[in-house]
């Protein structure tokens, strides 16, 4: 996994080159610096932005072939896309790669391709949703991967991010799979998390809960937005209602 190391703005610098918070994260838009100068690279445009960039511009993460740099946290509503309050300065993630002299363009998307893939995996973002800066704006941006011809094709970055999908979603189709009716009482048959909301995402993770005889008891199943079954424990936090994962007890 690439090296993500944060580099985040004053306050100060937050209020003159964006629009503040209130980021929808609905997108990740993918830029390239076109600076192809030897010193251009993922620490410089992180510095850039820290000491205040001159230009009236902003964008989450610089990354090169060594390291991500971050600049702003994701709720940060960045000046990149050129679409004014459109949902790419409104609502997406900003990542530029570095193409500085010397360095090694095809490892800098590389670790691109590992830092969106992240990002997705983190705030629920989909593949559809990844998307060039050109997709706002009309501008030739990511330039080289535009043309292809240094290396990567943007139909082949896609490819390396199709190993993530818009949500791990559990199929409900086969109603056996899951305990749809509150089964009382259970107990854990595989590994699994306590959870303190029904998203299952890694914030909410409370403790581990190992395979064994313990007998854990179930208040009610509340469902997520896509209707997936979560158990509301006795104590509070929400496990899986995955037959996989508990059964009966």
């Amino acid at each position: 996994m690439v090296t993500i190391r944060k580099n985040l703005v004053s306050q100060s610098i937050i209020n003159s080159v964006t629009s503040s918070t209130g980021n929808g994260r609905k997108w990740i838009t993918v830029h390239e610096t076109d600076n192809e100068r030897a010193t251009a690279n993922a620490d410089a445009h992180g510095r850039l932005q820290a000491n205040g960039n001159s230009r009236s511009a902003s964008w989450h993460y610089s990354v090169d072939d060594k390291e991500a740099v971050q600049s702003f946290n994701h709720n940060i509503r960045c000046w990149a896309a050129g679409d004014g309050s459109g949902n790419g300065n409104y609502n997406s993630i900003h990542v530029e790669i570095c193409v500085n002299e010397g360095g090694d363009y095809k490892k800098a998307v590389k670790n691109a391709a590992e830092l969106v893939k992240k990002i997705m995996k983190d705030e629920n973002i989909s593949l559809a949703n990844v998307v060039q800066h050109n997709h706002w704006s009309g501008k030739n941006c990511p330039s080289k991967m535009r043309s292809g011809k240094c290396g990567y094709t943007w139909a082949q970055f896609k490819d390396m991010l199709k190993e993530i999908t818009t949500v791990s979603k559990p199929s409900t189709t086969n109603k056996n799979s899951y305990f749809t009716t509150n089964p009382g009482k259970i107990k854990v048959i595989k590994g699994c998390w306590q959870y303190s909301g029904t998203s299952f995402n890694k914030k909410q993770r409370e403790q581990k809960v190992d395979a064994g005889p313990t007998i854990y008891t179930v208040v009610k199943i509340e469902k997520t937005k896509n209707g997936t079954p979560r158990l509301l424990m006795k104590n509070g936090t929400f496990m899986t209602a995955n037959k996989k994962y508990i059964e009966k007890a």
